[in-house]
């Protein structure tokens, strides 16, 4: 059973769904986990405390990632307290490559223990994984999938979380109808794997025309104005297929045009949890991609630099480069709509992540503030599961 939690501000559970991450860097053969375990295993010291981890963050644009830093912080200053960590080092850029890489070089060059890296783009570390690698840094990828041989990948399952809030809008629509899409960060690999899983369930729908796919950055203020744009273009829309925390954003575009809300994929933010539960006619779903993903991959960077070895069943093949085997996936914690019903159709197939009603969210989120995301992280007990 998952034990409930609370991280920084945020009271949650979540449970592991394990599949795996991908990049350029990998080789054209299959890759085992146990090799993998194996080379990281080789590559790290024998202590056990004082510990120097460096998180660098490739998308600083919302407050869910200002969440997702968050929870890195108050759990590295946990482990800070109890002298496992002797310092921690965070970086943030706006998706700018160039920059993250010169942060993570002076990571390197400050001499940490583990690079926990959330890549702005999945193909744009490869120099500085490669430098770390070779000085025995110990390197997970964290939150954004991205494939690099000799890494470890805790990631959140994109794939399974975007197809949860599809396989509900087709339903909704009974198949047919005319959408609109808006995406998120253009390049980033998670907005790349959605995008997909949206692509695959909606080819079995050819009644279903998507109008137009834009991106929305991942940014309330941008996916207002694209809707804005959008309203403008169109007059029929029967349903707007979106993800992430852009949600209030698409709906005020809706109110400033003095127009009916469709029916539409929505956030978990408390303040679109508010928003929705005030507009009865509202029809939609709040699917948290849970920015506790840091916590849960700090745990296991620590168990590892400690020498605690994986067990190979828990590393999956790497969604975008399944030669590579390497990755925890971790599902949702929770489905959040109106009915709460753990038995329809769009939660097949999941394990542990529960079915809960919108008046339970808001009932979890109540002290929270509006800006917080319901959210998830692992117990140390899930985390020891993992390893040998």
């Amino acid at each position: 059973m998952i034990k409930k939690t609370i991280i920084g501000l945020l009271a949650v559970s979540v449970i592991v769904s394990l599949v795996g991450c991908n990049n350029s860097n990998q080789s054209n053969s299959n890759s085992k986990s146990s090799d993998v375990v194996a080379s990281i295993t080789a590559s790290k010291s024998s202590k056990k405390e004082g510990f120097v981890i460096g998180f660098s963050n490739g998308y600083f644009g919302n407050t869910w990632r200002s969440q997702l830093v968050e929870n890195f912080e108050t759990s590295a200053k946990s482990y800070k307290d109890q002298g496992i960590i002797k310092d921690y080092i965070v970086s943030n850029t706006k998706s700018d490559p160039t920059e993250q890489n010169n942060q993570i070089n002076a990571m390197i060059d400050a001499g940490v223990d583990a690079l926990m890296i959330d890549a702005a783009a999945p193909n744009s570390i490869k120099s500085v994984v490669d430098k770390a690698l070779e000085a025995g840094i110990l390197v997970v990828i964290t939150n954004d999938p991205a494939a690099y041989k000799n890494t470890i990948a805790v990631c959140g399952n994109n794939t399974t979380w975007q197809e949860i809030q599809t396989k509900w809008l087709v339903e909704k629509l009974n198949g047919k109808g005319d959408i609109v899409e808006i995406t998120g960060e253009p390049g980033n690999a998670a907005d790349t794997l959605r995008q997909d899983a949206n692509k695959k369930i909606l080819k079995d729908y050819p009644d279903i025309k998507v109008l137009t796919s834009v991106p929305g950055k991942w940014s309330q203020t941008e996916a207002q104005s694209v809707m804005t744009t959008i309203l403008s273009s169109y007059d029929k829309i029967d349903a707007v297929l979106t993800q992430d925390v852009m949600g209030e954003g698409i709906i005020k575009a809706y109110e400033s045009a003095g127009k009916e809300l469709p029916i539409m994929t929505g956030d978990y933010t408390k303040s679109f949890l508010q928003k929705w539960s005030k507009n009865p006619n509202l029809d939609s779903i709040g699917v948290p991609y849970a920015p506790g993903i840091s916590a849960t991959a700090l745990d296991i960077t620590i168990k590892l630099l400690q020498g605690k070895t994986l067990k190979d069943e828990y590393l999956k093949p790497n969604p975008m480069d399944e030669s590579l085997v390497n990755t925890i996936l971790v599902d949702p914690p929770y489905v959040v709509t109106k009915e709460g019903d753990q038995n329809a159709s769009w939660m097949n197939g999941l394990v542990g992540t529960k079915a809960i009603t919108l008046d339970e969210a808001l009932k979890i989120m109540n002290d929270l503030p509006e800006t917080a995301a319901l959210d998830g992280h692992l117990s140390m007990e899930e985390v020891d599961t993992f390893f040998k």
